[in-house]
């Protein structure tokens, strides 16, 4: 079981944390306004057990259509309960998501990933207040592990 969280955790826990949703962009027109989430973002995630690790986006935001860089450090670890613990480790990944279309400051998405047969849900929350990104995800895993860890993070543009 702790190796199936493992697999959890180094692939969902970085989805999870940077408030943007796998989405298919095809035929999105780039041009337009910048949005709200344009930029580079840096900042601290931080899990439920205390254990936090550096995070940066470089992200365009036009429409409703939000792509970039994602990049964390190292030190975040996930407590799953009776499913164990797991480090997440540092990485960058390329990700796109959607804004609201009537409120662009706001993003909440749901994601399912499958990990060894078993589904796993994450639900994202963002806002952007000025130069301030907050965003809060949780993971929500099978019952049997006993509780649903929470990530928060906090970026300020550079």
């Amino acid at each position: 079981m702790k190796r199936f969280l493992i697999g959890i955790f180094a692939v969902i826990a970085i989805f999870a944390v940077l408030s943007i949703s796998a989405v298919d962009a095809a035929g999105v027109s780039k041009a337009g306004k910048a949005g709200p989430y344009e930029g580079v973002f840096e900042g601290t995630v931080y899990a439920p057990d205390g254990s936090s690790a550096p995070m940066s986006l470089d992200l365009t935001h036009r429409n409703n259509i939000v792509e970039g860089a994602v990049s964390m450090g190292e030190g975040l670890t996930i407590d799953a309960g009776f499913c164990g613990v797991g480090s997440i480790p540092a990485s960058t990944i390329m990700a796109s998501g959607k804004t609201s279309a009537v409120n662009p400051e706001k993003l909440s998405a749901s994601s399912t990933f499958e990990v060894s047969g078993i589904k796993v849900n994450v639900i994202l929350d963002s806002l952007v207040e000025g130069d301030t990104v907050t965003a809060e995800a949780k993971i929500d895993l099978p019952w049997l592990c006993g509780r649903d860890p929470v990530m928060t993070g906090t970026l300020q543009r550079v």
